[in-house]
């Protein structure tokens, strides 16, 4: 997991104070987990609330007084974190290694993580909080691990894992988390997404998710494989003269950027791993269809669909995503993607 670096939503004075004062209420389920005083997992299906529980644990074991770190899968989460909770410390593993171990180019970034994991200056906390657990690579769940003094809370969902290709360790960290003494509790409770939704995601994975949604997000997505399909889709649209907004991950995915087209929209235009962690409330996926044999494929689709709200469409024909888009031609309010 290279540090990836999202869109950091700038808040003004006056929204960083009610960020800070901000009331978080949560379900029975929420409640368990945040109580717990133990190491644990909490498997996080989608819409479940999986920052909110993350953000209220850190807040009342910062506020105990205990010694803790957030290691959080991109630096927007984790400056997202800081925002919530003033002072906390909430950081990337990259960031972490490199402030405690410095940085040479020709290291790279393995060689960084090799260099930590064999120091022996390490600090250790009360508490280790990790977000998107499933996507630690092995070295990176080493030095997560080493930094434990006291209790692990991890956060995550297997089923949501998408970054083997980075060597990520996906499922496989539920068993490495227990042997570390975690035990493991679930969120069921979707309030993203329609009944309808969640049917069709208990029927690629039988999970027994809970429809509590459809919320209102306000936003739309066509979502890609690629982002070559993704160009070529914004070429069709804006000689359709369809404002939209794509949204750019790069190869390594290390940096994501959006881009207006025709002006402020609505419409977001993004790879599935570059929609991870956002929602709308319509998605349409366009010309892909997962291979059932092949494990990670499937849990892409899963994510793509438990993107929406409202509606999930499957579309290979570019006549018909032209005919989802025609009506935000319309559109002229400024919209933010972060």
């Amino acid at each position: 997991m290279s540090e990836r670096e999202g869109l950091v939503i700038g808040f003004g004075p006056e929204e960083q104070e009610e960020r800070q004062k901000e009331v978080i209420t949560l379900d029975e389920e929420q409640t368990e987990v945040v109580n717990y005083q133990g190491s644990q997992m909490v498997v996080a299906g989608p819409g479940s609330g999986k920052t909110r529980v993350l953000t209220e644990k850190a807040r009342r074991l910062f506020s105990e007084g205990k010694s803790l770190l957030c290691i959080c899968f991109t630096r927007a989460a984790a400056s997202e974190m800081r925002t919530r909770i003033p002072n906390i410390p909430s950081t990337t593993i990259h960031s972490y290694c490199h402030g405690t171990v410095g940085w040479k180019e020709e290291w790279g970034y393995e060689g960084l993580l090799w260099r930590f994991r064999n120091s022996e200056d390490k600090t250790r906390y009360d508490w280790i909080l990790i977000d998107e657990c499933q996507d630690l690579n092995p070295i990176e769940f080493d030095i997560a691990m080493s930094l434990v003094e006291g209790h692990i809370f991890a956060v995550g969902d297997p089923h949501q894992s998408i970054y083997g290709f980075q060597g990520a360790l996906g499922p496989t960290v539920s068993d490495l988390l227990r042997k570390n003494g975690c035990i493991e509790k679930v969120l069921h409770n979707n309030y993203r997404s329609s009944e309808k939704i969640v049917g069709k995601l208990n029927k690629i994975f039988e999970r027994d998710l809970i429809g509590k949604g459809p919320r209102d997000i306000g936003t739309s997505s066509i979502l890609f494989r690629t982002n070559d399909v993704m160009f070529w889709v914004s070429g069709q649209l804006k000689r359709a003269g369809i404002p939209h907004t794509i949204v750019v991950s790069s190869s390594s995915d290390s940096e994501e950027k959006s881009r207006s087209v025709l002006g402020s929209s609505s419409l977001k235009l993004s790879t599935i791993h570059g929609a991870k962690g956002h929602e709308f409330d319509r998605v349409v996926l366009f010309d892909w269809y997962p291979d059932f044999k092949n494990d990670e494929e499937i849990r892409v689709y899963y994510v793509a669909m438990s993107r929406a709200s409202k509606s999930f469409l499957e579309f290979n024909n570019i006549k018909d995503v032209l005919a989802f888009a025609e009506p935000y031609k319309r559109e002229s309010s400024i919209m933010v993607f972060g």
